[in-house]
């Protein structure tokens, strides 16, 4: 197979990028639309769209105000007061819509534990999140602060968003 033609690399191109984009696109292409004069308009349209959606959800998963699931809570302006959810260990709450945020400490110290790995850190704040959001969540973000007890230590932090 010969594909130095410029014609047939950029058609294998567009069909490849199609398959590709689709799987993981909202926007509905078959085979007919790669013939019409407009395809990529149509391709630059959609992910216009996406991102636009994509921002509009970004948006307002960070209006929702996250609750702390460490230290003192958040403060509940109404009563003044610092308030932290507590579950019990075992058991599967759902608070639909809500958001969270917790935290979890590891070590990237050379002589850290396994037992302080960022591994057992992701699964423990995955535990936490089934325990807050039985029926599923979403993590809006996630970040890492220095412990600044311990140099090489670290705070993984995730907000997720309980499913609705």
């Amino acid at each position: 197979m010969n594909f130095t033609s410029p014609l047939l690399s950029l058609s294998i191109f567009s069909v490849l990028w199609l398959l590709s984009a689709s799987a993981f696109s909202t926007c509905d292409f078959d085979t007919d639309d790669a013939d019409s004069p407009n395809f990529v308009d149509k391709i630059i349209e959609c992910d216009e769209k996406e991102k636009t959606t994509n921002e509009s959800t970004r948006r307002k998963a960070a209006d929702i105000q996250a609750t702390k699931l460490y230290g003192d809570g958040t403060l509940d302006r109404a009563s003044g007061i610092f308030e932290r959810p507590i579950v019990a260990g075992g058991s599967m709450n759902h608070s639909p819509n809500k958001a969270f945020t917790s935290r979890q400490a590891y070590s990237l110290r050379p002589g850290a534990k396994f037992e302080q790995s960022v591994t057992l850190a992701i699964q423990r704040l995955h535990i936490e999140m089934a325990h807050h959001c039985a029926k599923g969540w979403s993590v809006d973000r996630q970040w890492s602060e220095p412990n600044p007890e311990q140099e090489g230590d670290y705070f993984l932090h995730y907000r997720f968003i309980c499913a609705s």
